[in-house]
């Protein structure tokens, strides 16, 4: 499969800043049904009304956005695969991706709003561009847990030839370790934990749960319901953010605040989940920053330019036809920074010399509206 044979648009300007190792600024929560989603379970945390780990992150890591998804639709009767392209609405978070994939669906659902199979696609490097269509990469070469910088840590193509490893024994106790290059080893230290292997449900999830884990799956807390405040499982259903699991738990040697330590890692379809024993309370079952490291892989590594879910650019504006033309337009040719904006997404080359300083942002002293979501390139 050609490494390349869509351009895929979803990014957000303060993930770029980040994968520039800037801070990542909050930004406000794109969607009525994301808010509620975030609302649920990470404003108690926000407004300091419990201490506990962030489902999703404090805010938004950039504005809503919309990308690309083929839907099938069967096959025709050359049994050629049919599809059709909707542009969904997504937002990227700490943690994960919010994502609307049917906006007539039932609002009401838990499952309106989903977090994409981002862990699946970091492992296998397989770039899901719909239900049936993939795009071939290397596995994700970005560290699960812990510092960015730490050169020792696992990252997520150390477990992509993990992914059929058999289950361990229920209710064995977890010793079994891993490193950077993928390999595996035991450690019967880590025994002192005491953390075991569990079979919680009787679906056939093809690998164990680490049993502090599923404690945190199924455990309640204080949740923001319809304005309410009350106590609630943080998950109506168990698997509802994490998905399935999809490898075995293991321990690695991971450097978290300059410091290495033991923590306890498990992929699963949406969320890498870690322990670590000598956090405090409400803070040892943590969600991987999975959102975050797969905007890097995706729009970084790979490289797309962002589109925002709703565009300044005045109803009409064509950029089409300011391209192609060489170096013809100024500046001062565009009602707004917007238009500008919009011309150099439209032709990343940028023969115009719109963005003068390469940082992706057309015309920055330009009036406004302004498109301030620069163009990776």
């Amino acid at each position: 499969m050609p490494r390349r044979h869509h351009v895929l648009v979803a990014a957000i300007a303060m993930l770029v800043s980040l994968v520039a190792s800037a801070p990542v600024i909050a930004a406000q929560i794109g969607d009525p049904a994301f808010q509620r989603t975030w609302d649920r379970t990470d404003k108690p945390v926000a407004e300091q009304r419990v201490s506990r780990t962030w489902m999703w992150g404090p805010e938004g890591n950039g504005p809503a956005l919309v990308e690309p998804y083929d839907v099938y639709d069967g096959v025709d009767q050359d049994q050629q695969i049919r599809t059709h392209r909707i542009m969904r609405t997504v937002q990227y978070f700490d943690k994960s991706r919010m994502e609307i994939n049917d906006p007539n669906g039932d609002q009401s659902s838990i499952w309106y709003v989903t977090n994409g199979l981002l862990v699946r696609e970091l492992i296998t490097g397989q770039l899901q561009l719909g239900d049936v269509g993939f795009e071939s990469h290397d596995p994700a070469q970005v560290n699960v847990s812990g510092d960015p910088d730490d050169v020792n840590a696992p990252t997520y193509a150390s477990f992509a030839a993990l992914l059929d490893s058999p289950p361990l024994p229920a209710g064995s106790t977890i010793t079994q370790t891993l490193n950077r290059a993928g390999a595996t080893g035991d450690d019967a230290r880590l025994a002192a934990y005491g953390v075991t292997a569990e079979s919680p449900v009787s679906v056939d999830i093809h690998h164990e749960i680490a049993s502090v884990f599923w404690d945190f799956m199924t455990s309640s807390g204080l949740v923001l319901e319809n304005g309410d405040l009350h106590n609630a499982p943080l998950f109506q259903n168990p698997f509802y953010a994490t998905g399935y699991p999809i490898t075995e738990p293991y321990w690695a040697r991971v450097k978290v605040g300059g410091d290495e330590k033991w923590v306890l890692v498990q992929a699963f379809e949406r969320r890498v989940l870690t322990y670590t024993p000598d956090n405090p309370d409400g803070w040892k079952v943590e969600a991987g920053n999975v959102g975050q490291h797969y905007f890097q892989w995706r729009y970084s590594q790979l490289g797309t330019s962002p589109i925002p879910a709703s565009s300044p650019v005045a109803h009409g504006f064509d950029p089409g036809k300011y391209t192609g033309q060489g170096d013809r337009y100024n500046c001062s040719d565009f009602a707004s920074q917007a238009e500008a904006q919009a011309v150099l997404r439209a032709d990343p080359g940028d023969p115009n010399r719109l963005d003068k300083d390469g940082n992706g942002i057309a015309c920055e002293s330009s009036a406004g509206p302004k498109d301030l979501l620069p163009v990776v390139r």
